[in-house]
């Protein structure tokens, strides 16, 4: 599990450093909000997947079968959750859709940069 905290706080300082870049640079344009909760989907689905992963290898260890399905049990998981979010943040929150795909994106940069980091 070490791991999967190392990831998520490469996500989250990676959408700090954007969504503070951009207040800068853009102030009245800029929608933190929006990239702020898009970074939030992106730490959220991979919080989400962290967990079915760590039951995945638990499973593994015990010598059980099932320890792919909670990877692909993660995975959907982790889809669902993203589109549950961005559709919330849209509709009911009523962010702008462009910030939120950016924090969204950048959330997902942070985790690829994060996963080549972490050693483990």
């Amino acid at each position: 599990m070490k791991a999967q905290s190392k990831i998520v706080v490469y996500q989250v300082g990676l959408i700090f450093v954007v969504a503070i870049t951009g207040r800068v640079l853009y102030l009245e344009q800029f929608d933190l909000k929006a990239v702020l909760y898009g970074g939030f989907i992106s730490v959220t689905a991979s919080i989400v997947m962290a967990i079915r992963l760590s039951q995945a290898v638990k499973n593994a260890q015990k010598g059980s079968k099932r320890g792919s399905f909670y990877v692909y049990l993660g995975v959907i998981e982790r889809l669902l959750v993203a589109i549950a979010l961005f559709g919330a943040g849209l509709m009911w929150f009523e962010m702008s859709p462009v910030y939120t795909m950016v924090g969204l994106v950048v959330g997902q940069v942070g985790f690829i940069l994060g996963g080549f980091r972490v050693k483990e």
